[in-house]
């Protein structure tokens, strides 16, 4: 047994593509520790019966339906007047939302207008959730037969429930912030207190770079995988994929000896076994080993060094590096001969290395990782075409360079650019 979870976004903006609507991913993610599952996702338009309709859908389906946005002042946040219809009763002000409001409005030396005082405004058979981001809280509100009300032709029959069950409605303000902050603050005390029905399952998470999503998914196929316990699901990211496998707890024997198999058939492709990014393990590795690198970009224009400062702690294994877009600033700023850009170009294996070896003796560290390449749209030629990349890695065992061609945009090229000379690093640190 399981308690399914629906979201209902409102909102005419997310459906316009002026606004990016990341509550779906935001609430999946908290909610799978409690053992809960987001299983469907409905954006509608400011519109009263789309709203109606689709909330009316989701209670006929699913014991917890979240529903947010539409909670402001304004003509066209008509949330709460939609949910009046289905479950009856009248809208009132929430009293702790108002005091807080007139508290504000008061520092700001604002008036409380009408139209402000319907921020604070709640469905009577709900309860107020007092929002610690903004204005208007939120509300839980139980459903049950009984308190299934109103007429719409666009109603959708809600499904007849025991008058000992209920069901129940999460309203939440649309502004991430302040979704997020009665989500934790109004919404998870409460459901902790539920005795819901939970989904109990095990998960193993393994993040690989250098195979695509398919590549993967057929050596998976070649080991059995997935099978009648076993789920296994995919989530490709820039230059990067997620692998989970999940199976029930009374199979965790059969997922064990599945994961020490997908570990051989992926290899050194496999980075992490948690949910992180490149950057984040290679720094892992490096604060392990006590070992430094410091970074020469051209094409990547900082990328790099961006990446590997977005880690707390990096400094410790991060001295800095070089952004030597121009042949001059390689020459003066990376030591590279004016003969070797002259002769092979900027874009060459020698460069690379040059440029590898140049940054590493300029700031003393273990390793110099260097990328020198063509982003586009412009520049390319026929021996070397838009998305040609050379990286370099130099440590006291040499200098080895790789050369890449990524035939796309200028923002992938230096996104997968980074990543490749992260990955070639990584895999450096694993042979140490």
């Amino acid at each position: 047994m399981k308690s399914s979870v629906e979201l209902v976004t409102t909102g005419s903006e997310l459906l316009s593509g002026r606004t990016v609507n990341t509550h779906a991913q935001t609430l999946a993610q908290k909610l799978h520790p409690l053992g809960l599952r987001l299983t469907r996702d409905t954006t509608v338009p400011d519109d009263l019966a789309s709203i109606e309709e689709a909330v009316r859908a989701a209670l006929a389906r699913v014991d917890i339906v979240f529903v947010s946005g539409g909670l402001g002042g304004t003509s066209d946040d008509i949330t709460r007047d939609a949910l009046a219809r289905i479950v009856g009763g009248k809208l009132v002000l929430h009293a702790e939302s108002l005091a807080a409001m007139e508290q504000r409005y008061a520092a700001m030396g604002r008036p409380v207008t009408e139209v402000a005082r319907r921020q604070v405004m709640v469905l009577e058979r709900g309860e107020g959730l007092l929002n610690p981001a903004g204005i208007a809280p939120g509300m839980m509100i139980p459903v049950s037969a009984s308190l299934v009300g109103g007429t719409s032709k666009s109603r959708v029959r809600a499904q007849k429930l025991p008058p000992t069950k209920q069901k129940m409605m999460f309203v939440l303000p649309g502004p991430p912030r302040e979704f997020i902050g009665v989500l934790e603050t109004g919404v998870f005390p409460r459901l902790g207190k539920m005795k819901l029905p939970v989904f109990q399952a095990l998960e193993k998470m393994l993040m690989c770079t250098g195979l695509g999503e398919t590549e993967i998914a057929e050596r998976l196929e070649k080991i059995g995988l997935p099978t009648p316990e076993i789920a296994v699901g995919y989530c490709a990211g820039s230059g990067q994929v997620e692998v989970r496998l999940e199976a029930a707890p009374e199979h965790a024997k059969s997922l064990e000896a599945q994961i020490v198999a997908v570990r051989t058939a992926l290899g050194p492709a496999i980075f992490a076994e948690e949910r992180i990014g490149l950057e984040e393990a290679v720094g892992r590795r490096l604060a392990a080993r006590k070992k430094t690198v410091a970074v020469a970009e051209s094409c990547t224009g900082g990328l790099i060094g961006h990446r590997l400062t977005q880690v707390a702690g990096s400094s410790k294994y991060f001295p800095g590096g070089v952004i030597a877009y121009s042949n001059e600033s390689k020459i003066r700023d990376l030591g590279v001969p004016r003969e070797l850009i002259e002769r092979h170009g900027a874009v060459s294996e020698e460069v690379a290395r040059a440029m590898a070896e140049g940054v590493r003796a300029r700031f003393g560290t273990d390793f110099g990782v260097a990328v020198t390449g063509i982003a586009g749209p412009e520049g390319g030629t026929t021996a070397k075409p838009i998305g040609t990349v050379w990286i370099a890695l130099a440590d006291t065992a040499g200098t080895v360079a790789k050369l890449r061609c990524f035939p796309t945009t200028r923002e992938n090229v230096k996104l997968w650019s980074s990543q490749q000379a992260l990955d070639l690093l990584r895999r450096r640190l694993e042979e140490i």
